[in-house]
């Protein structure tokens, strides 16, 4: 495909940024619910394009299909601000094993046989979250919503699409990056949504660190996740508390200012005034920092986490563990 363009010059400078590019599968709590590598019907990944910031995020249609449009689908990108509003969304046509790459900073819009819809979006200077859900088509492949050939245009397709996304600090040179959270639908055959896993169901949040005092650059993003009566998920502004507790390598707790997430929160690990960690505090290892959701989360509602951190010339990349 020629529509990538500047697009993969620029991936393959943050590529030689990277430090680590990790895609660490979690287990999948039930066929429906979640996944890091088995295609889904949405996808979840943060992007930061603040100064100094870069994003690059990546969707393929490996499984989505649609019953008037044939092998290709609409999928329907939003890209929420840290307080859950709306930046910008566009609709993007995939046919099967088609594949883009989305700068957040120039991109349309995309119709069928690739070609550009809309005026082009810049995100310049935001950071937040993306959802990419994906929904059948027809067979000229019309943006999400506007289909004249479908009864219902807003028909969730599941089992369709991965994800992966790298972001980069080109001022303290690395990046980082990971496959995409995706969710699955409430019925296969038949889906009226798309679902989160039960966040009752997790007891405590676990984020692994590397020692604090070593690591030289950090990214935490929270994000608290949302089903809807129908349609997509999406992050909810509902704050929610999370006592916090760090347990270094021989187990010793030592508590933590309470986490709170509402939305979408970037923090850090130990360094700068939003430090999960803060500076008055001093652990002596590398270690686990453990998130209790205070009270208990919803059926409905559930606490999306990647953690990103660099040591020198080494760098890791991961998801937030659970606890039932």
């Amino acid at each position: 495909m020629k529509r990538e363009g500047k697009l993969l010059a620029a991936f393959a400078v943050a590529g030689a940024l990277s430090l680590a590019m990790s895609g660490t599968a979690q287990a999948i709590l039930s066929d429906d619910q979640y996944s890091l590598t088995q295609p889904g019907a949405e996808l979840v990944m943060p992007f930061d394009n603040e100064p100094g910031k870069a994003s690059f995020l990546l969707v393929s249609n490996i499984g989505g299909t649609s019953f008037s449009g044939g092998s290709q689908i609409t999928t329907h990108w939003t890209f929420w601000g840290t307080n859950c509003a709306e930046l910008a969304d566009a609709s993007i046509c995939l046919t099967l094993n088609d594949t883009i790459v989305v700068d957040p900073t120039d991109f349309h819009s995309v119709g069928k046989d690739n070609g550009q819809l809309g005026p082009k979006i810049n995100l310049d200077g935001k950071k937040g979250l993306v959802t990419v859900v994906a929904y059948e088509t027809d067979s000229d492949c019309s943006p999400f919503g506007q289909s004249s050939s479908l009864d219902d245009a807003k028909i969730l397709v599941d089992n369709a699409i991965v994800g992966t996304f790298t972001m980069a600090d080109t001022t303290a040179g690395y990046s980082f990056g990971n496959d995409a959270f995706g969710l699955g639908t409430d019925d296969a055959l038949n889906p009226t949504k798309v679902i989160v896993p039960d966040g009752n169901d997790v007891s405590r949040f676990h984020i692994q660190t590397l020692n604090p005092a070593t690591v030289e650059a950090s990214l935490v993003v929270l994000a608290q996740l949302k089903e809807q009566s129908v349609g997509a998920v999406i992050p909810t502004a509902t704050s929610q508390t999370y006592s916090t507790t760090y347990y270094d390598t021989v187990e010793s707790p030592t508590s933590l200012p309470d986490t709170k997430v509402s939305c979408t929160t970037f923090r850090t690990i130990a360094t700068g005034p939003d430090a999960l960690i803060p500076d008055f505090v001093t652990v002596p290892s590398s270690g686990i920092i453990a998130l209790d959701p205070t009270p208990d989360l919803s059926s409905d509602t559930y606490l999306f986490g990647i953690v990103g951190q660099a040591v020198g010339s080494f760098g890791a990349s991961g998801y937030v563990k659970i606890n039932f």
